[in-house]
């Protein structure tokens, strides 16, 4: 599945995987030595995450049930707890930069792609 930006049809994630199950949701990207430039990691449903036994930073984005991104955090460091997002439906986790290089922001739509 592709991730695109809705409001310039750009793809940003060319392969997202999708974690719905306790374990999946729980290990996530736990114990990878790094998340290639194309992947990205959809928790859901997800409302905070933490970073802990993660060997490097990631950011990111909070989305709501219709995929609206209704707050992220900017490479979110290993070892981190992140704040609880009472309106998130699902965490869409991606490359440190990413946010910043494709100019992401608040109310941004991301489209997902078969």
């Amino acid at each position: 599945m592709k991730a695109v930006l809705q409001k310039n049809n750009i793809v940003f994630s060319e392969h997202v995987v999708v974690a719905k199950t306790f374990a999946k949701r729980l290990v996530g990207l736990m114990f990878q030595s790094h998340l290639p430039e194309q992947e990205a990691l959809l928790i859901k449903p997800c409302k905070s995450i933490h970073t802990f036994f993660m060997q490097f930073s990631i950011d990111v984005l909070f989305l709501s049930a219709d995929h609206e991104i209704i707050d992220f955090i900017k490479a979110m460091p290993p070892y981190r707890l992140s704040p609880y997002q009472k309106h998130a439906a699902s965490v869409l986790e991606v490359p440190a930069g990413l946010i910043d290089r494709f100019d992401i922001q608040r109310h941004d739509v991301v489209r997902f792609e078969a």
